[in-house]
């Protein structure tokens, strides 16, 4: 597996660093808008190509995947000319702003055979597993509270008068789409989609969210999840049924370890992870990939479906309206 990367923030250093470490992935080039920027950051990882133009980058038959990091409201352009090129696809989330883009990308992705990835990291995680394995042992599962919570420095910048991307409605930004997207994926990936989902959001004067709750609704339970970018607090996954609990310690995305307590059992899991959360996932990819297992790809594109639908109700109820959403 060949990638080529598209944006050069901190998340793209990460997924470099994490390709180094799985077998048989390689880094191929990396694309920013600038060309000293493009040097500069190719350099910075010892990679030999870099691209400032997007069609110039997708033309090169050197390598077979692309990794796209880019604001969210560009994930689904260049999704959708990565895939017409030929290439597989590794989005990060939210995968796309709604799920009219999702269900295109999709369709294309199969008419063209290709692989098509949300890059989400705390549903390939080992610690993760150990909670789906576990799950039966709280009994009937009642409710579930998940708080991701990182105060953001570009919050500070926003209250100063600048309108950072994560926190502009045009490029499909807000605590929803950056940080409770994980809490979503987690929920989701235990239970399926909810009944019913609502948005309780913090609002900043130009209409995006800075902090809020989501409630879905199960038959039977109820799950709640907070992400907050104008707060920092303790984060953790509380799974709590009527024979007991699971603790999640750390956010959805990470999961430092996991605790079990029940009347007839309580351990503590921790199973050493690596230090780079992304590269569990990455090693999902790959498997799949060298295998050609397109079933697994549409088990993970399923999950990604339930997980826009609730995104997309959710936004809607909370009226957090992204250009997008008309077309835009």
């Amino acid at each position: 597996m060949k990638i080529s990367t598209i944006g050069t923030g901190f998340i793209v250093d990460r997924f470099i660093e994490a390709a180094e470490q799985v077998e048989g992935v390689k880094v191929y080039g990396v694309h920013s808008r600038t060309k000293t920027r493009a040097r500069l950051f190719a350099e910075g990882h010892g990679i030999d190509n870099y691209f400032t133009d997007v069609a110039e980058m997708l033309t090169d038959d050197q390598y077979d995947t692309v990794y796209i990091a880019s604001p969210n409201n560009l994930h689904y352009k260049y999704a959708r000319q990565a895939l017409e090129h030929g290439k597989h696809v590794i989005c990060e989330k939210p995968f796309t702003s709604n799920l009219r883009e999702l269900q295109d990308l999709i369709a294309l992705s199969r008419e063209k055979g290709l692989f098509l990835f949300e890059a989400v990291t705390g549903i390939h995680l080992p610690h993760y597993k150990v909670v789906k394995e576990n799950l039966h042992r709280v009994g009937d599962l009642k409710v579930v509270q998940a708080n991701y919570s990182q105060y953001s420095s570009r919050y500070d910048a926003l209250k100063s008068g600048e309108v950072p991307n994560v926190f502009n409605l045009e490029f499909s930004g807000g605590a929803l789409a950056d940080l409770n997207i994980y809490n979503l994926h987690f929920v989701i990936g235990l239970l399926g989609k909810p009944e019913d989902v609502f948005y309780l959001p913090n609002k900043f004067e130009n209409g995006i969210d800075t902090s809020g709750v989501c409630v879905m609704k199960y038959v039977g339970s109820i799950a709640t999840c907070i992400g907050s970018k104008d707060t920092k607090s303790e984060n953790s996954i509380l799974l709590q049924g009527d024979k007991g609990y699971i603790k999640v310690n750390g956010s959805a995305n990470i999961i430092d370890s996991v605790e079990i307590q029940t009347d007839d059992y309580d351990e503590t899991i921790d199973l050493g992870q690596h230090e780079n959360n992304m590269v569990s996932e990455l090693e999902d990819f790959k498997e799949i990939y060298d295998n050609g297992d397109h079933q697994s790809a549409s088990g993970w594109l399923n999950h990604s479906i339930n997980v826009m639908e609730t995104f997309e109700e959710a936004r809607k109820s909370a009226s957090i309206m992204y250009p997008a959403d008309n077309g835009r």
